[in-house]
């Protein structure tokens, strides 16, 4: 066990957040907490991590567990570079100065014995050995190429800081690493990375997250937080999503057959009080009808938002035409030689890194921002309609007001049932925008843009600041759209799902491919070539002056060893995690000789561990 939660409860005054959270976390288990924005999930993240104190419930870290949180822009230092900042991990390059210290002092002070090998379990504890190879692989993964490893974090966006705080806390790698959110501000090629470093990780990962992509594909454990409960289920998002359907339709059966069992008790009680022959059995049944737990089944599901977007007119058949277009802001080109033709009904998806062009390009084809060169030719017939980035330009007036500004023929209930269509009712109608959440603000632009009826949507990043469960909604609304769908997001399974072509804004040039499939297996094989130029395998260095019999004996030769050490490897591995298992054990406290002998053989294990493992970085990986 690395975690545990039990019947934690916590209130803000007389709101109460947690009623009863509940669950177990093991090491290697990944599990996502979900839930509908405000239930709860940060509010939750700090109570683990002490900054809340619950009201009740207890919270329990295994014994020397070490705890990693990713907060925004957190435990930087702004005089520090990219590649200072990381070095500070752990505080791995103190450790290794004071080992070169204790070294050199050791020759006139045995003494110092004691002390030098303490330090020294530390620094192979973090792993210190390793960490250049550690750094330069998470900072190349994280979207961090070399020539930005000298920069200030002064002059680091806010994306870039939120990037590296995680990129530091993964070089940490705690026995427990909590994620709030992580996959903002990453585009689609960081995320794949951080997939695939998180599907491996070796602690416990807690992770909230609105992206169902990236829960599917490294969660093994979903936590369900609704109306200040929690549930675990032992399996991926979409999974949680089959079975908690399965579960409310059996306990929504299992409600009515109570509710039906309740009005015959009912029934038959006020038949047959009054008659004293049956006088007690009616008082009978009335006790049977007390004993029964008459609380509604819960439902978790959305349903009370619906959004539809319907074009009133067709434009004709070009849409959107982009002739040897290249957009950018004055004195910066950012993507050039951009052709383009988009046709009614088809949709597009713009993907790449921050900072390449993407919302440009969507102000180019406006008409905000003047083309560089080459030309935008929006079709005959098209009718527009925009979500952008930022919501927060809307005007300090309430949704009731926002809407009927713009559409003053509508009277208010129309206003009002619109709004309730999209989540605002009763009194939220009258809030004004400052104080909507960002995932308000969202829903309220899709109600303007229900009423506007475009048979051209164009997007940028429509799933910022929705719950993972008003995206499905947004994905319906999307998918039976009839017209014509431009859209800027990171968020992959949307991407997918739609079925759209990609644009790829790549090193100031667009290149297109089909669907997302075909966008994938360019950017792994493209990924792989570049680790290849820079850090060739060793295979390749063997058998480049060979040829013929002997590159393939010694090509099968360099397999095998491989091979050989990946097993040997494994097999330390886990007869050093058997050891420490049979150490922790209180019986082993009561025999010191066995107890001796187990501490003697961890040494040796992790010693053969640490120089196969070191064989292994140097030789046999990418």
């Amino acid at each position: 066990m690395v975690l545990a939660l039990q019947n934690v409860r916590f209130s803000y005054g007389e709101n109460t957040v947690i009623e009863d959270a509940s669950f177990q976390l093991e090491e290697y288990d990944r599990a996502g907490l979900v839930g509908y924005n405000g239930c709860g999930k940060t509010t939750l993240l700090g109570i683990i991590t002490g900054s809340l104190i619950p009201d009740g419930g207890s919270v329990l870290l295994r014994n020397g567990a070490v705890m990693g949180y990713l907060k925004q822009d957190s435990g930087l230092h702004e005089d520090q570079t990219v590649l200072g900042e990381m070095r500070m991990a752990n505080n791995a390059d103190q450790l290794l100065e004071q080992m070169k210290r204790l070294e050199r002092e050791m020759v006139n002070d045995p003494g110092l014995l004691e002390e030098y090998q303490i330090v020294s379990e530390r620094y192979e504890a973090i792993d210190g050995y390793h960490l250049d190879y550690q750094i330069r692989r998470i900072l190349l993964g994280m979207g961090f190429p070399e020539e930005t490893w000298t920069k200030g974090i002064s002059v680091l966006s806010g994306g870039e800081k939120t990037r590296l705080s995680l990129a530091k806390l993964l070089l940490q790698t705690p026995d427990l690493l909590l994620l709030d959110e992580p996959t903002n501000h990453l585009d689609v090629e960081t995320l794949d990375w951080l997939e695939g470093y998180l599907s491996g990780y070796r602690g416990a990962v807690l992770v909230v997250s609105h992206d169902r992509h990236f829960l599917d594909s490294v969660c093994n454990r979903t936590i369900q937080l609704h109306n200040g409960r929690t549930k675990l289920y032992s399996c991926s998002f979409s999974e949680y999503l089959i079975r908690r359907e399965e579960d409310e339709r059996i306990e929504k059966a299992h409600y009515e057959q109570t509710m039906e069992k309740a009005e015959k008790y009912r029934d038959f009680a006020e038949r047959n009080m009054a008659r004293a022959s049956t006088r007690n059995m009616a008082k009978s049944r009335l006790k049977m009808l007390e004993r029964l737990d008459l609380t509604a089944s819960e439902d978790s599901s959305h349903t009370d938002i619906k959004f539809e977007i319907t074009p009133d007119s067709e434009p004709y058949k070009d849409v959107l035409k982009l002739t040897d277009l290249s957009v950018g802001v004055p004195g910066l080109v950012l993507c050039s030689g951009i052709d383009l033709l988009l046709q009614r009904g088809e949709r597009i998806a713009v993907v790449g890194r921050n900072g390449y062009g993407k919302t440009t390009l969507i102000r180019t084809i406006l008409g905000e921002l003047r083309p560089v060169a080459g030309r935008v030719v929006i079709g005959g017939g098209v009718k527009i309609g925009v979500q952008k980035q930022d919501l927060f330009h809307i005007e300090n007036e309430s949704p009731l007001m926002y809407i009927w500004d713009r559409y003053p023929q509508m009277d208010q209930l129309q206003v009002r049932k619109l709004l309730a269509l999209v989540g605002f009712r009763d009194e939220e109608v009258f809030t004004e925008s400052s104080g909507l959440s960002g995932g308000e603000l969202a829903r309220l632009n899709m109600a303007r843009l229900s009423l506007e009826h475009p048979n051209f949507l164009i997007l940028d990043e429509p799933t910022n600041h929705l719950d993972i469960f008003t995206k499905d909604i947004l994905f319906d609304a999307l998918n039976s759209y009839t017209g014509t769908l431009f859209m800027v997001s990171h968020d992959r399974w949307l991407i997918e799902n739609l079925g759209c072509r990609i644009m790829f804004l790549e090193d100031g040039t667009a290149k297109l491919f089909d669907d997302y499939g075909d966008f994938r297996s360019y950017t792994q094989a493209s990924r792989n070539d570049k680790t290849e130029q820079k850090e060739p395998k060793k295979e390749r260095q063997v058998t480049e002056s060979l040829s013929g019999k002997d590159a393939r004996r010694q090509k099968a030769e360099y397999r095998q060893k491989k091979s050989e050490l990946e097993k040997r490897i494994a097999e330390l591995e886990t007869e050093e995690k058997d050891i420490e298992e049979a150490i922790s054990d209180p019986s082993a406290a009561s025999d010191a000789e066995k107890l001796n002998e187990l501490c003697i053989r961890l040494d040796t294990v992790k010693k053969e561990l640490s120089e196969l493992t070191d064989d292994y970085l140097l030789n046999y990986t990418e």
